[in-house]
């Protein structure tokens, strides 16, 4: 072999030029605009889907509980007649400062918002009494006793409406109905031995010498149990929030609980069978406040729920990554219009692609006919 000859397996190997650096880091910028491009669109019909079903969670949470409660409406009283339905409850709170807490003896209360453009609110009323009792007549009422034509329903701790089977009205607590006759049951001021929680020396909630209740010495004792509700829902706009306040709970008398978010707006309606026919048409949902509590057969309630996301309108044609959607119409509720507002509140302005304008957001209409139960079983 000659001397300076190298051999062909000795020969240098080539490095990776500069070139070659250049395209593959262009491959790699390529596949990461793929990428991101796949994820932003990805993500953006994730939101849509998540935002639709939060706002179909939180309007049947709020649907159900609203509906349990209609359901109960007018357990108790049920039985009531013509006259007594809709008398003010004279009621003395003795755990209030001002003491007055008179209501109204109805199943359900609607409090139209339509003319401020407001959501509707829905007073609710019923009792939980576990016995089959509801309503006694009774006599000789003193201002301390009654005799009941049968007391066996009626424990210490229930509180009762005492009524003079027409607009006189009383809300009273059962202190005693440990006599030996079958009529005897007392309300007084003292302590007494509650039946429920086995207190021997509960103190006396609803009973006063001080209140300003009418005189009634006989008439009919509806059952309301040992813990009445009086709920009132409504929906807080500034948080949109569905809940309600218990007027008579003993607990969080006044607090406002909260039940589902997202919620914009609540509309409703009595069915009133006006002419006795044991159906409601279409001609007989009304707002107005019934002449005979007796003919309410139903109510049916709507409730609009938002999505929390906002849909970013596209700025081009070329823009994929953005959903197209804009609503071009109120929703409706049984046919009629939500009365809509811009998100904070002020007066509908259509500003485009504003995150205020209501527009670009999705809703869910949650709709039900509620029957009133209490009110069908107990009239004849």
């Amino acid at each position: 072999m000659q001397a300076g000859q190298r051999s062909p397996s000795l020969r240098p190997s080539r490095g990776v030029t500069l070139i070659e650096i250049l395209v593959g880091i262009a491959i790699g910028l390529i596949g990461m605009l793929v990428m991101f491009q796949t994820i932003t669109v990805w993500d953006a019909r994730t939101r849509v889907s998540t935002s639709s079903g939060d706002a179909q969670i939180a309007g049947s949470l709020a649907m159900f509980n609203l509906e349990r409660d209609l359901r109960l409406a007018g357990m108790g009283f049920g039985a009531a007649g013509t006259a007594e339905l809709g008398c003010v409850v004279y009621a003395y709170d003795n755990t209030a400062s001002a003491g007055g807490s008179n209501f109204n003896l109805r199943p359900v209360n609607i409090v139209d918002g339509d003319p401020a453009g407001v959501p509707d609110t829905i007073e609710v009323l019923y009792g939980n009494s576990p016995f089959f009792a509801e309503a006694e007549e009774f006599t000789n009422a003193t201002a301390s006793t009654l005799a009941a034509t049968v007391k066996y329903g009626f424990k210490r701790g229930d509180v009762a409406v005492m009524t003079d089977k027409s607009n006189n009205c009383r809300l009273l607590q059962i202190t005693d109905d440990t006599t030996a006759d079958p009529n005897t049951l007392s309300f007084g001021t003292g302590t007494y031995s509650n039946f429920y929680d086995n207190n021997p020396s509960e103190a006396v909630r609803w009973n006063s010498a001080a209140a300003s209740v009418p005189a009634i010495s006989a008439g009919n004792l509806y059952n309301m149990g040992p813990a009445p509700r009086d709920d009132l829902w409504s929906v807080n706009t500034a948080s949109t929030t569905l809940g309600y306040v218990n007027s008579m709970s003993s607990v969080n008398a006044g607090l406002f609980l909260g039940v589902a978010e997202g919620v914009v707006d609540m509309k409703a309606q009595y069915g009133y069978d006006a002419d006795a026919d044991k159906r409601i048409t279409d001609a007989e949902w009304t707002k107005t406040p019934p002449a005979d509590w007796t003919k309410v057969r139903a109510i049916r309630v709507a409730l609009l729920v938002r999505s929390r996301d906002f849909e970013q309108p596209p700025t081009s044609a070329s823009d994929v990554t953005t959903v197209t959607y804009r609503l071009s119409a109120p929703p409706t509720w049984f046919g009629q219009n939500f009365a809509m507002k811009n998100l904070d509140g002020t007066p509908d302005s259509d500003v485009f692609a504003s995150p205020n304008n209501w527009r670009y957001y999705r809703y869910r209409v949650y709709e039900k006919v509620i029957p009133l139960r209490n009110m069908i079983w107990g009239q004849p």
